[in-house]
């Protein structure tokens, strides 16, 4: 999978350090880097599948990347909860349906992403 990154106004400073160093290294298909930014035992949730730690994490991602070719459009971000930092994403690409809009969800413990949940 090939992933590009297009910002319309993205404000990378409105993200805590380890969600934006995360975004980047995902968005660049750096996923042995952005899963670093993952606690050892995060939870993530990407297209209903839950992935427990780093290793299954990377492994879902690397799959992916070799099926498909995405961009990925960052679009906005929110705060829902305490701790809790929402990333709407847009994804174009040669997957099933060719076009997707995503929230990352990301819930954070001290420095790290303890639970990553990527919905529709």
């Amino acid at each position: 999978m090939t992933m590009t990154s297009t910002e319309n106004a993205f404000d990378w400073a409105q993200l805590p350090p380890v969600v934006g160093n995360y975004l980047r290294a995902h968005v660049a298909q750096d996923f042995s880097t952005a899963v670093t930014y993952l606690a050892d035992d995060a939870t993530v949730i990407d297209n209903g599948e839950t992935l427990r730690g780093r290793e299954e994490t990377l492994k879902l991602f690397n799959e992916s990347a070799e099926r498909y070719e995405v961009t990925t459009t960052l679009d906005s971000i929110s705060t829902p909860a305490d701790d809790v930092w929402q990333v709407d994403t847009h994804l174009s690409g040669n997957f099933p349906g060719g076009e997707v809009d995503l929230k990352m969800i990301f819930t954070l413990r001290d420095t790290v992403i303890q639970r990553l949940e990527i919905t529709v």
